[in-house]
Parts: C-alpha cells; structure tokens; sequence
C-alpha cells in the first residue's frame, strides 16, 4: 500500500510545503479507504527525530493511493 503525505516543516523564520509518497506493507484484505494511522504517526516521528530542534514537522494531509 502507498500513502501520499503532505505536510509542512517550519521554524520561527519560515515554512517549506513538502510531500512524499510512502510505501507500507498491508495485509491483502486490507479494503479501507484510509492509510494506516499508526504508520503514518510512526513515519511522522522518524521524520521529526532527523530535523534540527527548532524545526517542527506539521502533517497537513494523507491520502492512500
């Protein structure tokens, strides 16, 4: 399953819109049109851990394509 997340990285000068598309493993049954929150959280956690300390990551959308 694939995941297109859109979101923003800002600091206390600027923000940078930013969007990547995520590749998740699912089972073959998994029919629901929402990606996997807990993935995404976990992905968005990851994300923030390598960006320096006054640069938060804001998740704007996702969508399961």
């Amino acid at each position: 399953m694939k995941a297109l997340i859109n979101y923003v990285i800002q600091n206390s000068r600027e923000h940078v819109h930013q969007s990547e598309i995520i590749e998740f493993i699912a089972p073959p049954w998994h029919c629901t049109p929402e990606p996997p929150i807990s993935e995404i959280m976990e992905w968005v956690t990851k994300r923030q851990c390598e960006l320096p300390d006054d640069h938060k990551l804001i998740l704007i959308s996702m969508y399961k394509i």
